[in-house]
């Protein structure tokens, strides 16, 4: 697995959004000491080109090929990154310039996001479904790996911390220009821009990959801006003294993570109806994300970040239908509907809970936030189709 090339293209890749996820945390909480309501304005600036561009960016990714767009669009990201640190040191913190490099990271992010996963189908000989899970053990392998490397943040600074990043992004790209297996580009007479009859008859054929796509509206909405706010609310509120050992509660996530999908990948043959495991991945971790408000002791917090980690998983044991399901000649676009379901409701949520702690207070914001994942698992519940998933 990790001697393929796509793999360690795929590996840098995430071991830099690893990184960035916590660079970004630590420094808007730590370094430049932002509320919790700046803190989420500056996530959902970097997540909005997500809502608007990511079904755009597969769909041309589509016709001019996975190779080229991700290569492009990934090697602007590691120069937007090398020179928002150049100019960092130069004159500090600017509201305007840290909002541009959020905004333009975010538009190449949603690019190379849904780029990326075109090639998992093909990534070995193995299924689509086996091959999604090998990609989600190597994703969580490599987002440990970024979540480590943020521990030399106090050594690298501000600058040190995104040139890494950068130098990170730049690896993936020409790891990925090594890999010679692509997806075949499917010709077509004209470009087709991104449309929602398309999605709709899509979606129409294929009814259980609705209700894949219906677990990303979950996870953008609610459990993917609980992470960006609560995460280092948290920790500046309840642990404020264990600030240089941020990268470590990233890390111990990413090890729960890891073991989840190994263990998936182990027992793949023998989990027949992943959908059930799915919703119940999301419930457990919408009960153990009320816990972290209410321990007291910053060991006990990591343990239960741990086990948080497992909740990576419920998305790849059904991703690899979704992938297989979608025709060749419209992957990528369909991958970026998915990916806007995740990362651009991301954006609303992220504003939305930064304001909600500032209005009701940060336990009572984590406790409205589960509640309404579990509301949504019980509404998957009730439709089915999760519940008659069956392997593949």
């Amino acid at each position: 697995m990790f001697s393929s090339r796509y793999f360690q293209a795929y590996g840098f890749w995430h071991a830099g959004e690893g990184f960035q996820t916590i660079l970004m945390m630590w420094y808007m909480a730590f370094h430049a000491r932002l509320t919790a309501a700046e803190i989420g304005f500056y996530q959902s600036l970097q997540l909005l080109p997500f809502l608007i561009l990511t079904a755009l960016g597969g769909s041309l990714t589509d016709r001019l090929g996975a190779r080229l767009s991700y290569s492009v669009s990934t090697g602007l990201f590691a120069l937007t990154l090398g020179l928002y640190g150049l100019a960092e040191a130069a004159v500090g913190f600017s509201p305007w310039a840290f909002g541009a490099y959020c905004l333009f990271s975010g538009i190449f992010s949603a690019i190379s996001n849904p780029a990326i996963d075109t090639f998992i189908p093909e990534a070995t000989p193995r299924p689509a479904t086996d091959n999604a899970l090998l990609a989600a053990t190597v994703h969580n392998a490599a987002k440990l790996s970024g979540n480590l490397a943020t521990l030399l943040l106090p050594v690298l600074s501000a600058l040190g911390g995104f040139v890494v990043n950068g130098l990170l992004m730049a690896l993936s790209v020409l790891r990925l220009r090594a890999h010679t297996n692509a997806p075949t580009i499917t010709v077509r007479p004209k470009w087709q821009p991104p449309s929602p009859h398309r999605v709709a008859a899509h979606f129409r054929a294929f009814p259980e990959s609705f209700d894949i796509f219906l677990g990303s509206v979950m996870l953008g909405a609610f459990v993917i801006p609980a992470y960006y706010i609560f995460h280092p609310m948290i920790m500046r509120e309840h642990f404020p003294d264990r600030a240089a050992l941020f990268g470590v509660t990233g890390a111990v996530g990413w090890v729960g993570a890891i073991l989840a999908s190994g263990l998936a990948v182990r027992f793949a043959s023998r989990l027949q109806h992943p959908g059930r495991w799915a919703m119940l991945v999301w419930a457990l971790a919408a009960l153990l994300f009320f816990c972290t408000v209410l321990v007291g002791s910053f060991w006990a917090f990591l343990a239960i970040l741990f086990l948080l980690g497992g909740n990576s998983v419920g998305k790849a044991m059904i991703y690899g239908h979704y992938l297989s399901d979608a025709p060749t000649a419209d992957r990528a676009f369909l991958i970026g509907v998915d990916q806007t379901a995740i990362w651009g409701l991301a954006t609303i949520g992220t504003a939305a809970l930064g304001w909600l702690v500032e209005v009701v207070g940060l336990r009572q914001a984590v406790l409205l936030d589960c509640g309404a994942v579990l509301l949504f698992v019980g509404y998957l519940l009730l439709r089915g189709r999760l519940w008659n998933l069956s392997a593949r």
